[in-house]
């Protein structure tokens, strides 16, 4: 199975190996929705395919994975009131929670920009590598947007603050923090991503999926992979992160943020810093939404990010943000909302299932 080398998503079998590659390196391969059916439609005709014994999914170009999914495209799709919308987001949570159950092995090769729906595609992976250069988040409160693809989920599986501050910040991570935060793996010099997808295609196939995954990882540690995060500037931070984003709502974070500040805190006067660009109201629903999040199984994560999606495109802030950040390019978005605005009744009021259990 080998698709024409223009489309926009890569799918043939070599040696075994089941590769899936986005091809929009040029849109720093943004995900729409016919690439989405794409990639799932291989994944579902691999899966009962004796001769795809491992999936591999990758980036085309030296810059970015998947820097999230096509934004300008749903844009579009709100201002135009179109149900590709709705459809666009309900294939892309089927596709990126089928990735979690896979019958086969399954590795993510994740280098240069990794954000938003790209984290979506790699999350359910076996084995999730990051390189030197890869730098990942999930920055959708910027864009007046909240963290989906799973992310209340995927975020919210050990520290709640530390999602927390994931979510609401869109703290860029480095290679380091991806390993401490739980969103990675391995770490492995992208100098070498090619003699592992050639080993790769060496395996012994005639095993089991466990026999395979254990040949994988050993390749990967004769490679010199590694999960060090000693150097992670986020675990350096950890016990502010815990202290300041513990907090309940986006007001009790703010207080507890403004006296760290206060007291000359460079980490808390950075945090604060940056939080200046972000919706407030984008910012206090991702914060109830990974609270939540935090006790839901992984379906009923997206069910809850898919209902809040829809309820998002009249009455969140999605298209000022992109207008601010990608259409007119001002970077002044003007939101609805002042932190001052954002209660705990409003968001029980205009977003449900933030409530829901």
């Amino acid at each position: 199975m080998k698709n024409d080398t223009h489309d926009q998503v890569l799918a043939e079998i070599i040696k075994g190996i089941g590769y899936i590659t986005l091809n929009r390196p040029a849109a720093l391969n943004t995900i729409n929705l016919p690439m989405v059916k794409t990639i799932h439609q291989a994944l579902l005709s691999w899966a009962n395919d004796p001769s795809v014994k491992a999936i591999v999914i990758k980036g085309d170009g030296e810059k970015a994975f998947c820097a999230g999914g096509d934004v300008r495209r749903v844009y579009e799709c709100i201002k135009l009131d179109s149900s590709e919308y709705e459809e666009f987001f309900k294939e892309e949570f089927e596709l990126d929670e089928y990735i979690y159950s896979y019958p086969k092995p399954c590795v993510a090769l994740m280098h240069g920009i990794v954000m938003g729906g790209g984290m979506g595609l790699t999350q359910g992976a076996n084995f999730r590598i990051v390189c030197e250069n890869t730098k990942i988040a999930m920055p959708e409160t910027a864009i007046g947007y909240f963290p989906d693809v799973g992310a209340s989920y995927f975020l919210t599986r050990n520290n709640l603050a530390l999602a927390a501050y994931l979510g609401v910040t869109g703290k860029l991570l480095s290679p380091q923090d991806t390993i401490y935060c739980g969103l990675a793996d391995w770490i492995l010099p992208h100098a070498q991503w090619g003699t592992f997808t050639d080993q790769l295609e060496s395996l012994d196939f005639t095993t089991s999926n466990e026999d395979i995954s254990n040949q994988i990882l050993q390749i990967l540690k004769s490679l010199g992979a590694s999960n060090d995060a000693a150097e992670s500037g986020v675990k350096k931070n950890i016990n502010s992160i815990n202290e300041a984003f513990s907090a309940q709502t986006l007001e009790g974070l703010y207080n507890l943020l403004n006296d760290k500040a206060s007291a000359f805190d460079a980490w808390a006067i950075e945090t604060l810093e940056n939080m200046k660009k972000n919706s407030p109201l984008a910012m206090a629903a991702t914060l109830q939404l990974l609270i939540q999040g935090k006790k839901l199984s992984l379906s009923e994560a997206f069910k809850v990010e898919l209902e809040l999606n829809y309820l998002w495109k009249t009455k969140g802030e999605f298209v000022e943000g992109v207008r601010a950040a990608l259409v007119d390019k001002d970077k002044k978005p003007l939101w609805k909302y002042s932190l001052d605005k954002v209660s705990t009744e409003l968001l029980k009021a205009t977003f449900k299932p933030l409530y829901k259990y």
